[in-house]
């Protein structure tokens, strides 16, 4: 009963504050640094283009997808190597293959990113927290596909993604609204989709960057962390 009640509960919040008309929110321009060297050093090493194939860009994703989740564990790391560099290629080397050395679903989140972007497909770490934030949130990456003009969401830490009725991959603001309307059901994720954040610049090695933090947030709400304020319409742009 207690599990139906908060299903309901997260379902009803995201229902009722789905507007995000806030005076404070601005067009952004979001960018997409494809040509780091870093990103090809990345590939080479790693063989992302061979494991990512040549089909389709939802099939390379989701082939990059699971040979992450194929060769890490998500975990909640107590300590990290000192001066371990927080980008796809430091975080590979660390936990590849080696159970004891489980990235958290923000170290996750990069390397996927990262991954994609190695092999030329815009993709983005998305943040995904809850209404009242106490330390844990969703770290999932959006993919575009240019094939059908739209993001589709994956979840790296546990190499999932959300569909509809036809098997069609759904992207982070339809898997609200679906969570929302109680098309889609799951409690964990539901709590978590309350608000959003990205950053401005996807490049390499977010976390150890300046970067600047966008967030998407419901008319009326402010969180307890500073950043940019997006229109919804840029944010998912």
């Amino acid at each position: 009963m207690k599990g139906t009640y908060m299903k309901r509960r997260y379902a009803r919040l995201l229902a009722k504050d789905n507007v995000f008309a806030r005076a404070d929110a601005i067009d952004i321009e979001f960018t997409y640094d494809f040509d780091d060297p870093r990103l090809a050093a990345l590939d080479a090493k790693w063989g992302l283009r061979e494991i990512a194939g040549a089909e389709d860009t939802q099939t390379r994703a989701l082939n990059l997808l699971h040979w992450l989740c194929a060769h890490t564990r998500h975990g909640n790391p107590q300590s990290l190597p000192e001066n371990l560099r927080m980008d796809a290629d430091a975080l590979l080397g660390w936990s590849f293959d080696r159970p004891g050395n489980d990235p958290n679903g923000k170290h996750l989140s990069v390397i996927l990113s990262e991954c994609l972007l190695a092999v030329g497909v815009k993709a983005y770490a998305l943040w995904c927290f809850p209404k009242v934030f106490n330390g844990q949130k969703a770290c999932v990456v959006q993919a575009w596909l240019p094939e059908e003009g739209r993001w589709i969401l994956l979840d790296p830490s546990f190499g999932t993604y959300y569909t509809d009725r036809t098997g069609r991959i759904l992207g982070a603001r339809e898997v609200r609204e679906r969570l929302g309307s109680g098309e889609l059901r799951d409690t964990s994720m539901a709590r978590n989709m309350y608000y959003f954040n990205r950053v401005r610049d996807m490049k390499v090695g977010i976390l150890d960057a300046e970067i600047e933090w966008v967030f998407l947030l419901p008319a009326g709400y402010s969180p307890a962390e500073k950043g940019i304020c997006a229109t919804k319409e840029s944010f998912w742009r």
